[in-house]
């Protein structure tokens, strides 16, 4: 069947046909490879556009990376912005989703490198079966992965990595050989409720970790505790309807965090939340992290980067309830935690804020520009910084007729160990 290959002679564009072997573009081949050569010499793709055709089978080989950041309000599981029907990712290679618009990875896969899913929720799909097969990492920052009614089946073999109040819904003893919890954010991790022993390693459990049991899986939890294991882990048996126990026998807490009693309760869609109802929530007013200074526009979200409402009349400080700041409809996500009268510390506010800006401002109705990555925000380049405003992330300066920059360093959030981009970074 017939192949093309990265080359990336002209800019990091994966649609642009000079950068292929066949001078074509990716889509019309059936077989589409992305590789390096060494540690020193990476290669990176950049699928800023958004494509309705499908790219049958992708390869990233070893230090090659592909980063899909198309953007588009109308995309959908049936019309994403990116999508392939079968996918191989070598140890080194990695796959960076960072939009907030729908990917679909297809159900054939082998993910033995990295694959991470930034600001993002519950819109990268993977196909009928729903799995993720491989020994590779799955990294979430900022974004969910699954759903209520369709948790991914993650084979345990995977590692998975949670920060920046990410979720993840599992299927059916499918949980990953290991989970990590960033102790300085709110993570939830949701499992099958028909599950028994689950012996999946968890770390960084903390006060604001919630283990969760999806509504849909026929299964009541009663009650919850923590038992501690003579390697000085920790059990988790959740006690259930019809007389099932649920176990999760090897959790690692985070340091300075004993366990405290637990708390069944119940999110808006009927999932089930284990909570330490013990722990010191951090204020009088501030019951997660902000207080009465809630979200901005995190239901209505009518502004969108174009006018609206600010949000900053609320109780304390900044984001009011009321405030109806948002990136695209009811997709804006909590613009000023922290900064209320109960919130968290001033660096953890801040990265919240930067990324509701960050949302707010790449996708829908935000400052961006219609083509990808030219000159917008009041005419002439613009800079960016941190995870990507429009269609790149690290620090560079946009130009070109599609706004392709060169930098030297590393990407600050689109790296992995032992891959660095030591050459020129390309973005679109």
């Amino acid at each position: 069947m017939a192949s093309t290959y990265w080359t990336g002679g002209t800019n990091g564009d994966f649609y642009n046909v000079k950068n292929w072997s066949t001078g074509a573009s990716p889509t019309t081949y059936h077989d589409v490879s992305i590789s390096g050569t060494s540690a020193a010499a990476t290669v990176e793709a950049v699928a800023c556009t958004a494509s309705s055709t499908p790219v049958p089978s992708l390869t990233i080989g070893d230090y090659g990376t592909l980063d899909i950041t198309a953007s588009s309000c109308q995309s959908s599981e049936s019309a994403p912005v990116f999508s392939t029907s079968s996918f191989q990712v070598s140890q080194y290679g990695t796959i960076v989703i960072d939009t907030a618009s729908a990917v679909q990875l297809g159900d054939i896969n082998v993910m033995n490198g990295t694959l991470t899913i930034e600001n993002n929720r519950s819109n990268v799909f993977m196909g009928a079966g729903e799995r993720l097969n491989g020994n590779g990492t799955l990294n979430l920052i900022d974004s969910t992965f699954g759903s209520q009614t369709n948790g991914v089946n993650i084979a345990n073999s995977m590692h998975i990595t949670l920060s920046g109040n990410s979720s993840v819904y599992t299927g059916f003893l499918a949980t990953g050989v290991s989970v990590s919890f960033d102790s300085k954010s709110s993570e939830q991790f949701f499992l099958n409720g028909t599950d028994t022993t689950v012996d999946t390693s968890f770390s960084g459990v903390s006060a604001k970790t919630q283990f969760g049991i999806t509504a849909n899986t026929g299964e009541t939890p009663l009650s919850a505790s923590y038992v501690k294991n003579t390697d000085g882990s920790y059990s988790l048996v959740v006690q259930e309807s019809d007389n099932h126990t649920l176990t999760l026998s090897n959790v690692t807490m985070a340091s300075g965090y004993t366990p405290g009693t637990l708390a069944i309760t119940q999110d808006k869609s009927g999932n089930y939340l284990i909570t330490d109802s013990s722990a010191n929530s951090g204020g009088s007013n501030g019951g997660h992290c902000g207080g009465n200074g809630g979200h901005w526009g995190h239901h209505d979200g009518h502004s969108g980067g174009q006018g609206g409402h600010s949000g900053q009349n609320g109780h304390s400080g900044w984001s009011g309830h009321d405030g109806h700041s948002s990136g695209c409809g009811d997709h804006g996500s909590s613009w000023g935690w922290g900064w209320g009268s109960g919130g968290c510390d001033y660096s953890s506010s801040m990265q919240q804020i930067i990324s509701a800006w960050n949302n707010a401002f790449s996708s829908c109705k935000g400052w961006q520009s219609s083509s990808c990555g030219s000159s917008n925000w009041f005419g002439g380049n613009s800079y960016q910084s941190g995870s990507s405003w429009n269609c790149s992330s690290s620090w560079g300066q946009q130009s070109g007729s599609h706004g392709c920059f060169s930098s030297s360093g590393q990407s600050s959030s689109h790296t992995q160990t032992p891959v660095t981009h030591t050459t020129s970074h390309w973005g679109c």
